[in-house]
């Protein structure tokens, strides 16, 4: 009998054992680790030819049975999937819910493919795992190979040889790990969730995800807290503190419900303690919480660009929405590199970000705002600086003089809401001398937009902030009372106004002398506050002589004489004497359009005082044509809802209600 040679192969169908290793195929029996294991001849069937089980899946079960609010979502979500234009990709920002949806839609769709199977995709090696999970599961047979990677390729070879199947690929850090998954399998259905936003055109279909709507919000909360009474405004307000995130909302619920705590002492708690309760978890899942699900995002984000981490932060001070663009470029002399650093944040849904404007979810602003010991990301003083860093970039973007330069107005309505952003999230015994520069500024213009209750604290916030920084009796001091006397006085509290004026006044004539301009400004004031108490003569005492000196020592075209005029004229009719105001109100009018010109909201008021007073006269033809230019230019400057534009619609409705019919 003639014996094999050692390694070589003894006839058909043998193998040479000596130097193998793992499987070997022969046709009728396999050699695993040289164990020789006789299979059957299915064990050896091409992918093609392996059915399915019936209802193949290994979809995990919803985390929570309450899922509410989505319903147009999965619409939207099933008219893409239907709608033949590839893979579709639910993007948006962590803990939105991205999940959830992509489970409960594979769920409810079930009968429609098979398998379906779900795959963690956040690494490469995650999807070969899942795909090796999945030949085992369509042929035992095909998992008997050396490598998971041989078996997520006979998966492959599987999908592309069927049709209607569902792969779920869960939570894609990038567009590339994808691709050679999908660039190959175009006979099933792709559904892909990513805290990406952006770099899918060529992959797939996005659709964004966004939070729940308020009510919807309410609903999730009182489900699964159990509040037996429906939505009160407890449930409404933590709510709208959680910025209508669905994992923050089940977070928080599932704390209430575990603590037996009331949903106002779990808003009391995030608002006294914000860092120990965003990381707090009633469940064994300390991973799906928002700190930790931000914290990776964040880790992942500064490893490829600090800067993006650092305007995350800055912005955290800000208001959410609508921050303009041009904030972000002051951070850095390289505007290429905010441009990466902002579309970094911009795909990993930390922002959204248009060509004009930068938003950011405010529960992301109150985490990134919120020192952690526990989070490199979050120490103290890094959190300083970024508020030192916030402070500074609205200081330098403040356009001056927020009462008469008309040209910054639109900048100032454009950054108001992220000043009163800052002032909630600054304490007043934080305010240093930036911060006060910005309340007095805020407070000025809200005046002149005639927001009065807002202009009172802005000034009031200012007028403690200065007192403190510089003294009771420093020009910015003295400033700040003047302005907090006048957002008084506009809003119609002159017992707390006329007692400031007359302070201010003594104080800066002790100051500053009789002759100074600051001074000047001060008798202004109050001689026109004493107007409005009805001290006609006095106020008209006071303004003759305040006018007389502006014009000596300041010339007659400054704004305080102008003003100083307009106020005097504006007196003498107050006390019926019309035959002095007319003069002076026409010269007013005149001079505030020559000097400042004929569309400046002061030269429209000017030109309203003195139809008022035409009309008081009787020369109601004057009074109703100048009423009506300054209505029109009003509607055209300010807009058609503005309250000076009220005034004068109703000054000419009353003017024309004068006239003879």
């Amino acid at each position: 009998m003639k014996h094999p040679v050692p390694g070589e192969a003894s006839g058909a169908g043998a193998v040479a054992v000596g130097s193998n290793q793992g499987i070997i195929s022969t046709g009728d029996a396999a050699t695993i680790d040289n164990r020789t294991l006789h299979l059957p001849a299915e064990a050896f069937r091409a992918p093609a030819d392996v059915p399915a089980p019936p209802g193949l899946n290994n979809l995990p079960a919803p985390r929570s049975a309450v899922f509410v609010g989505r319903d147009e979502d999965l619409a939207r979500l099933g008219a893409a999937m239907d709608g033949g234009g590839g893979p579709t990709v639910v993007h948006g920002l962590g803990g939105m819910g991205k999940s959830t949806l992509a489970l409960h839609y594979a769920h409810r769709h079930r009968d429609r493919y098979n398998p379906v199977w779900w795959v963690p995709a956040e690494t490469p090696d995650g999807i070969t795992l899942a795909l090796a999970s999945l030949a085992a599961h369509l042929d035992p047979y095909a998992g008997l190979t050396t490598t998971s990677a041989e078996a997520a390729a006979w998966a492959t070879g599987w999908l592309q040889s069927h049709e209607g199947w569902l792969l779920v690929l869960d939570n894609a850090e990038t567009p590339d790990d994808l691709a050679p998954v999908i660039g190959r399998l175009t006979t099933g259905q792709h559904l892909i969730t990513s805290r990406r936003a952006t770099g899918w055109h060529h992959l797939a279909q996005p659709l964004a995800l966004r939070t729940l709507a308020p009510d919807a919000s309410t609903d999730l909360l009182m489900r699964i807290t159990g509040e037996p009474d429906g939505p009160d405004d407890a449930l409404a307000e933590l709510a709208a503190e959680l910025g209508h995130l669905p994992l923050a909302l089940t977070q928080a619920a599932a704390y209430i419900q575990h603590t037996a705590i009331t949903p106002a002492s779990y808003l009391a708690r995030l608002r006294r303690h914000p860092a120990r309760m965003f990381a707090a978890s009633a469940t064994d899942d300390h991973e799906r919480t928002i700190a930790r699900v931000w914290q990776l995002t964040l880790q992942a984000i500064a490893a490829r660009n600090p800067l993006a981490v650092d305007i995350l932060r800055t912005f955290a001070w800000l208001g959410p929405d609508d921050v303009p663009r041009d904030l972000a470029e002051a951070l850095d002399d390289d505007p290429i590199a905010v441009d990466e650093a902002l579309a970094l944040l911009h795909a990993y849904s930390m922002i959204t970000l248009t060509s004009r404007t930068i938003t950011v979810h405010r529960l992301v602003q109150a985490v990134a705002r919120t020192p952690d010991p526990a989070d490199p990301h979050r120490a103290e003083e890094t959190i300083e600086g970024a508020r030192r860093r916030a402070i500074g970039l609205l200081v330098a973007a403040l356009p001056g003089d927020p009462l008469f330069n008309v040209a910054g107005w639109p900048r100032w309505r454009e950054l108001l809401p992220h000043i009163e952003a800052l002032a909630t999230r600054v304490a007043p015994d934080q305010d240093d001398e930036r911060t006060d520069a910005i309340w007095l500024q805020a407070s000025a213009f809200l005046q002149g937009e005639v927001q009065l209750d807002r202009a009172v604290d802005f000034a009031e916030r200012s007028m403690a902030a200065s007192q403190r920084l510089y003294g009771l009796d420093a020009p910015r001091t003295l400033a700040s009372r003047s302005l907090l006397a006048s957002a008084y006085r506009e809003a119609g509290d002159l017992t707390k106004a006329v007692p400031l004026l007359v302070r201010n006044r003594d104080d800066c004539e002790r100051v500053y002398g009789a002759a100074h301009a600051e001074t000047l400004t001060a008798r202004t004031n109050l001689a026109y506050a004493y107007g409005l108490s009805g001290e006609v003569d006095l106020a008209t005492e006071l303004h003759s002589c305040n006018l007389a000196d502006c014009e000596r020592l300041l010339g007659p075209d400054d704004k305080l004489t102008l003003v100083s005029r307009n106020n005097l004229a504006s007196a003498y009719r107050e006390a019926g004497d019309l035959d002095r105001a007319a003069p002076l109100h026409e010269r007013s009018a005149a001079d505030y359009e020559r000097v400042f010109g004929p569309d400046h909201p002061e030269t429209l008021t000017a030109r309203s005082n003195l139809a008022y007073t035409y009309q008081l006269a009787g020369a109601l033809d004057r009074a109703i044509a100048l009423h009506e230019h300054v209505l029109t230019a009003r509607e055209r400057i300010l807009g058609p809802t503005h309250p000076h534009t009220d005034l004068a619609r109703e000054l000419l409705a009353n003017a024309r209600g004068d006239a003879p019919q």
